[in-house]
């Protein structure tokens, strides 16, 4: 009987640690993972990549920067299966967009995304709220001039910010930062300089990466690919070229940041008018 009693208690304690030590390796390697960095891109790229001219150069550039998530903007034309096709080639099981029609917005990532918000109410083109690496992703396009859109992502921002969450608001601003305003006085500027966009998001104290890193980088668009159809010729071009892309997060991601740049690769010059912003952060 006492056998009996002890070979039942063996096998008891080989099931727990058969079920168990793959639960604690799996803690183990979630350690190792969260002090890894996470590269973040951020791009808007001319009606779904040049009129879907330029979808393979585009992915092509996005696999030789091994990105851990990827913002995009203007994904016209592409619907959600098809962003998760195109996100496979570098690495990206994970896939969303805001809308199919018009200028949809939409977020890549090695890890799963949790969508909180599809929001489309009244704004031209609306914005991404998303979770994924453990961190609040809001995707933005925010057309000139009008403020209610922003308006609305920061009231769910300073939200997050007093809950101690981890936030980042990157896109298209459509918008200067007064940090570049000696560039845009120097460059003599033929673009109408609006200042509000940015401004509301640095009031809720969220942090410009690029310029923490790379204060020189002060051009994020228009690129060639612009001449002749919407710019006539280069020296036009130098007079139009600002910043307007963005990637702001919460001070204590800023502080752990590592990097913080805007790509001006030639490549780029032949898939949209906007330069690729890229930041890397210690998770």
């Amino acid at each position: 009987m006492i056998s009996t009693t002890n070979d039942n208690l063996r096998m008891a304690m080989l099931l727990c640690f058969k079920w168990f030590f793959p639960f604690l390796l799996s803690i183990g390697s979630h350690t190792i993972v969260s002090g890894e960095s996470i590269k973040i891109i951020n791009w808007n790229v001319l009606y779904g990549f040049n009129h879907h001219q330029s979808v393979k150069e585009g992915s092509d550039w996005i696999i030789t920067k091994q990105p851990d998530v990827v913002a995009f903007q203007e994904l016209n034309g592409i619907a959600e299966e098809q962003l998760e096709h195109y996100s496979a080639a570098w690495n990206h099981p994970y896939a969303i967009t805001h809308k199919e029609t018009g200028f949809p917005v939409g977020l890549t990532s090695r890890e799963p995304i949790q969508v909180i918000e599809r929001n489309q109410e009244g704004g031209h083109h609306g914005y991404l709220h998303c979770r994924t690496y453990g961190m609040h992703f809001f995707v933005v396009h925010f057309w000139p001039g009008v403020f209610f859109e922003i308006d609305r992502v920061m009231v769910k921002v300073r939200k997050l910010l007093e809950e101690k969450q981890k936030v980042v608001i990157l896109g298209d601003f459509n918008g200067c930062s007064r940090k570049d305003t000696d560039f845009l006085k120097t460059n003599t500027t033929l673009r109408k300089i609006d200042f509000e966009f940015v401004d509301r998001v640095e009031a809720a104290g969220l942090i410009d990466l690029v310029h923490k890193h790379d204060p020189s980088a002060k051009v994020s668009c228009p690129s060639p690919i612009t001449i002749p159809k919407w710019t006539a010729t280069m020296q036009e071009l130098k007079m139009k070229q600002y910043r307007i892309d963005f990637i702001f997060t919460d001070s204590s991601l800023a502080e752990n940041s590592i990097s913080g740049s805007i790509c001006l690769d030639k490549e780029i010059d032949t898939i949209s008018d906007h330069y690729p912003v890229i930041v890397e952060l210690n998770r």
